[in-house]
């Protein structure tokens, strides 16, 4: 479900008698369609490979591998690709959705027990195989992350610059340990810096505080201080950005638990 889910977004794939083949990617924020007419893929055939650009995911492709396969006659057996998934991995759809209705089968008492559990990453939409097998209109759907994001066992990143980082929307992870004794010892502090493909690119390898200056791959410092007392909030700048904790718009923050508080937020790192 991607309004549960707005990492993930859904392929749909479609072909009617053979042809008219259909793309469409449904994300949280709506849903874009490739070739809603069916006539325009230009390589609606066995073994061409079409190619999309979706501004949520990314570089995608699609090519039907068969022809009258064992999804019954027509194009069949979909092979989907994405540049920001494993470079291009091929995930043979047919074979995936079978994963899904086999387990969905389990679980209705239809196959013996020991039932897959998911995540599935593909299915037949509103169809079983039998269905899909008669059916002139055959469709698929498939869930992937959108760039820079994970979801479903799967990992997508977006291109790195030449420091080795997604430039965009960073974020800093700092976890704030409170005074032993207040009276005379200070706050200590862990913090992880990730890019905008969510990979770590600095941070603390040990406590430190009640101030920091974290290096790493970009290009200048993440700087994090503490308060004085437990209410107060974090302050953290980066180059000409400052912000603190208490900054909704840009942070998380919980309650402290057994002497710690973890907060999250993000900052324009390009």
């Amino acid at each position: 479900d991607v309004n549960a889910n707005s990492n993930m977004c859904s392929i749909g794939m479609q072909t009617r008698d053979g042809g008219n083949c259909k793309a469409w990617v449904t994300c949280n924020d709506g849903v874009k369609e490739y070739n809603p007419a069916g006539a325009t893929w230009n390589v609606c055939y066995v073994g061409g490979r079409q190619f999309f650009t979706d501004p949520r995911i990314g570089e995608f492709s699609i090519t039907f591998a068969k022809k009258d396969g064992s999804e019954g006659e027509g194009l069949t057996d979909p092979i989907l690709q994405l540049k920001d998934v494993d470079n291009w991995k091929e995930f043979p759809v047919t074979a995936l959705a079978g994963v899904q209705d086999q387990a969905d089968r389990c679980e209705g008492g239809m196959t013996p027990l020991d039932c897959k559990k998911g995540p599935f990453i593909c299915r037949w939409i509103g169809e079983t195989n039998k269905y899909i097998f008669d059916s002139r209109t055959k469709t698929w759907e498939c869930g992937m992350p959108k760039t820079g994001k994970g979801g479903a066992g799967l990992d997508s990143n977006g291109p790195v610059n030449d420091r080795g980082y997604r430039p965009g929307w960073c974020g800093v992870h700092v976890t704030q340990y409170q005074k032993p004794d207040p009276s005379k010892d200070q706050y200590s502090l862990d913090a992880i810096i990730k890019d905008a493909n969510e990979n770590r690119i600095g941070g603390t390898d040990a406590r430190g505080g009640p101030a920091l200056s974290l290096g790493g791959k970009l290009p200048m410092t993440v700087e994090v201080r503490t308060g004085g007392v437990d209410a107060d909030p974090v302050s953290f700048g980066y180059g000409g950005d400052s912000w603190n904790s208490n900054d909704k718009g840009r942070c998380s923050i919980g309650a402290y638990d057994n002497g710690k508080r973890e907060m999250d937020c993000g900052f324009t790192c390009n």
